[in-house]
């Protein structure tokens, strides 16, 4: 057997094997089994300033999504708040952040609910990432300090 016959069949048998590998991986991608979002884990992540409790994303069947996170006062005192929130994904900000009892004068460690409607429809089961911009001003303070923090959940 001369030295070119064998390097051509050396070629061929592992060139078809490399292309099945390929087409393994390339079934395996389209079918959602190497999509690494879905396997992240939900995380809700803050400033030291405020810590949130749970996050919560959901798709309602009016066209209208809503992103709802707790948030307790860190601070040290009481404080009043501002919330914005963001789609990532879609670069489309909230509606509206209403925080319960109007983010008014919350008190050191005690903890708060924020919903942020969107107009865009949220689908069940899809991974979403939100920035999340808040203030605070402390009780006789006259500065508001900004505060960033993100939000990463599936959709319920």
């Amino acid at each position: 057997m001369r030295k070119g016959q064998a390097a051509l069949e050396f070629l061929t048998t592992y060139g078809w094997a490399f292309l099945v590998i390929l087409v393994m991986i390339g079934a395996l991608a389209y079918f959602g089994v190497l999509n690494p979002s879905k396997m992240l884990p939900d995380r809700c992540i803050f400033s030291p300033e405020i810590q949130c409790v749970e996050s919560k994303v959901v798709g309602n069947q009016s066209n209208n999504g809503m992103l709802r996170f707790r948030i307790t006062n860190n601070i040290g005192s009481t404080a009043s708040f501002a919330f914005g929130a963001t789609d990532i994904d879609k670069s489309q900000q909230a509606t509206s952040c209403i925080a319960e009892g109007g983010g008014a004068n919350i008190r050191s460690g005690s903890t708060i609910e924020v919903n942020c409607t969107f107009s865009n429809t949220f689908f069940k089961g899809e991974k979403m990432k939100f920035e999340v911009n808040a203030t605070y001003k402390k009780s006789g303070g006259t500065y508001f300090t900004p505060i960033k923090g993100e939000v990463y959940a599936e959709v319920q």
